[in-house]
């Protein structure tokens, strides 16, 4: 009888997508050193800003969709989700960064061309970009944390 409570709760938060959101701790800098930074390495790797779900002054930042093709023809699509943690973070002590690209993907060949948003689904996130975006954004806000690690 407990058992079938527990079933159900382990399927509601499957259905939902889990996110491995990475994390970075700025040098000291205002509020809008970091934002203006983060935006700019996000508009260098080509996300396009969602205005809509933009918010400097709650330091949360989201791209548009970003479609591509897979090596199968399977369309793709992804998008950069950030958020500067203005509650913990300070002008002397910096900002924590997390981030994460979402990937969604078209399974069904047949709306190849014009897929409808219902046809999206989860395809967990994007590595490669996370890594590249990853270390872009280290050089531009976390510069002498990172020195060492990048090398001459």
């Amino acid at each position: 009888m407990k058992l079938v409570p527990c079933l159900l709760l382990l399927f509601l938060c499957s259905c939902g997508s889990v996110r491995d959101w990475h994390e970075l701790k700025t040098e000291p800098m205002t509020l809008g050193a970091c934002y203006d930074g983060l935006r700019h390495i996000a508009a260098g790797a080509r996300f396009l800003e969602d205005s809509a779900n933009c918010d400097r002054g709650y330091g949360t930042w989201q791209s548009r969709w970003r479609r591509r093709e897979s090596e199968f023809n399977f369309p793709l699509r992804n998008r950069l989700r950030a958020e500067i943690d203005v509650d913990n973070g300070s002008t002397e002590e910096g900002w924590l960064i997390r981030y994460v690209i979402e990937q969604e993907k078209v399974t069904d060949l047949r709306r190849h061309r014009a897929p409808r948003e219902e046809d999206w689904s989860a395809d967990g996130q994007n590595r490669e970009l996370e890594t590249l975006f990853t270390q872009a954004l280290a050089r531009r806000l976390a510069p002498k944390t990172t020195l060492g690690e990048l090398g001459p």
